[in-house]
Order: C-alpha cells, then sequence, then structure tokens
C-alpha cells in the first residue's frame, strides 16, 4: 500500500499526482468515478476533484487553491476541499455548473496485486527509476457501500465494486489504450498498451492483471510477454497477450465517452476521451483450452492512440 501515499508532493514544479477510484452499483445501475489530484504547474498550480456518472455522463472538474489539499501518510488520508479519500473509504462534498455531489461510503479490504522489491508493482523494476507518467494498482476490487446523493437524487449502496489505480508525474503518454472491469463474481481485469518515453526515445509497453478464482494472471512487457495481436481504431481495441501457455483477448469499445482533463508537463490542459461503461469481451486460453470467457457492459475504457 505504500503507492497509496502521496509520491511527488507540492515542492516539485510541472508535476501532477491523480487518484482514480471508481465505484460500480450494479444493484442500482450507478456507475462513478472521481479523479483526486493536484497540479504543480508554476502558472496553473491547483488541486482538483474530477467526476463522471453514467446517470447522464455528465463530467466535472472541480477545482480548488493548492492550498486546500493536505494529507498524511500512515494511514494515508487525502483531503482535499471537503473531500477525503482513504484506505476506509471517502467523504464527497462538491458542486459545480449545477451539479452538487454528496455521500460517504466506505471500502472493504482492498485486493492487492502480487508485489516483491524487483515488482513493487505493476512497473516492474521501472518503478525505480524517474518516469513521465508512473502507474500504480491499488486495489483490484473492494466492497463499498454507503450514501450517495447528486443533487435532489439519492441512493443507498451496498456491495458495490470498487477500484482504485494511481499516476504520477510530469504527463500521461503519448499515445494509450488502457481498460478495467470488475462487475463479475470472482473476477477483475485492468490493462493498459501506451507509448512511453525510455532513454530519449519512445517505445511502446503493456501491463495486463486478471483476477480470477483467487488466483492472478500477471502480464507485462517488461517481464518479457508478448502482445501477439493489436488494433485500434477511434473508440474500441482488440489485443491479445501470450505468456506461458496462456493467452488472454481483450475486445474493447466506448459508449457514452466523456472528455476529462488530462495532464502535459504537470498542467491539466490536454483533453482525453474515456468511457465510463463500455463493452469488454474477455477470452482466456490455458494450453489452446478455452479456461473461461468473460462480458462486461460495465468496462472503463480510455482510446488515446
Amino acid at each position: 500500500m505504500k503507492q497509496l501515499k502521496v509520491m511527488v508532493g507540492l515542492e516539485k514544479e510541472n508535476a501532477f499526482e491523480g487518484w482514480f477510484t471508481k465505484i460500480d452499483d450494479q444493484k442500482n445501475d450507478l456507475m462513478i468515478s472521481i479523479i483526486w489530484g493536484y497540479s504543480t504547474h508554476q502558472e496553473t498550480k491547483h488541486a482538483f476533484i474530477q467526476f463522471q456518472h453514467n446517470k447522464t455522463h455528465d463530467s466535472l472538474y472541480v477545482t480548488y487553491p493548492i492550498n486546500e489539499i493536505t494529507w498524511q501518510n500512515d494511514p494515508f488520508v487525502l483531503t482535499i476541499g471537503k473531500n477525503k479519500l482513504s484506505e476506509k473509504g471517502i467523504q464527497l462534498n462538491f458542486g459545480s455548473h449545477g451539479i452538487s455531489v454528496k455521500g460517504e461510503l466506505q471500502f472493504s479490504e482492498f485486493s492487492l496485486i502480487k508485489h516483491s522489491f524487483l515488482k513493487p508493482n505493476i512497473m516492474g523494476l521501472l518503478s525505480y527509476f524517474p518516469n513521465e507518467c508512473n502507474h500504480a494498482i491499488i486495489s483490484m476490487h473492494h466492497n463499498v457501500s454507503g450514501n450517495l446523493q447528486i443533487n435532489e437524487q439519492t441512493w443507498n449502496i451496498e456491495g458495490a465494486d470498487g477500484y482504485i489505480e494511481k499516476d504520477w508525474g510530469t504527463g500521461f503518454p503519448k499515445e494509450y489504450v488502457w481498460v478495467q472491469a470488475n462487475d463479475w463474481p470472482n473476477s477483475s481485469i485492468v490493462f493498459s498498451y501506451a507509448t512511453v518515453p525510455v532513454l530519449g526515445k519512445h517505445a511502446k509497453g503493456f501491463f495486463l492483471v486478471f483476477h480470477h478464482k483467487g488466483k492472478e494472471y500477471r502480464f507485462s512487457s517488461i517481464e518479457g510477454c508478448k502482445l501477439s495481436d493489436f488494433s485500434v481504431s477511434e473508440d474500441s481495441f482488440n489485443a491479445t497477450i501470450k505468456k506461458k501457455g496462456v493467452s488472454i483477448t481483450l475486445v474493447a469499445k466506448q459508449f457514452n465517452p466523456v472528455a476529462l482533463a488530462a495532464p502535459a508537463h504537470g498542467e491539466m490542459k490536454y483533453r482525453i476521451k474515456e468511457s465510463l461503461d463500455g463493452s469488454l469481451e474477455v477470452i482466456v486460453n490455458i494450453e489452446n483450452q478455452r479456461e473461461v470467457t468473460l462480458i462486461s457492459q460495465r468496462a472503463s475504457i480510455d482510446v488515446h492512440f
């Protein structure tokens, strides 16, 4: 859980840090994501809450003076304005442009990915080197319960599916796709393929983590795994990843994408296209035998390629 904490701080110029939290309440057909973050860009330094939901597919970017973000790292508690994020849950109280959001939600124990000294998180050994964009998977799945209010509508939430990841550095990759889903019993997945700077040049790399019935399947280009097939269009992509007799094929397509702010040189000036409730098909073969096929209509998907 070390990478849940603040990794950059406010002293480093032209940098950013953001925590992506997603809550999927299938019982109420409610999906929300909250991105908690800050930018230390010398001209536009600020903290922010970025919010979207699937009821009207609105997105909201609420800015705060930089002195309204505070934190403690042990145990981790991040506060932005009247909003709090911790390992135990979140408190929400923000609004802008005619949208008001309030709520208090509790998290169960996080489902972590395996880690070691050589693999402190999904970036493996690269975690120990300076990177324009660092990535960490905080929880593949946890249960979420509590209450949420958007304007005048309220929901009681019990046993919803939660997910948390984070990024920090100076900017997002030049090109990338990303997909995450965990609305199946006993299964969750996250995948990304990106063009990133390495030693003054650009290289393509990927990672995939699949939790299924208590077992972790983990693939990455850093570990020598193969991306045997990849194709991308404006709003969709297909990918097949192979490792030691196991292959996983992903077929992802965006629906109802919204524009979200993204960093470049620490400034939140770019726009990416993210779908909160896209479609995803996952096909897993082990030793050429079909192990499982999973289909989701609640997959979060970015296509920026």
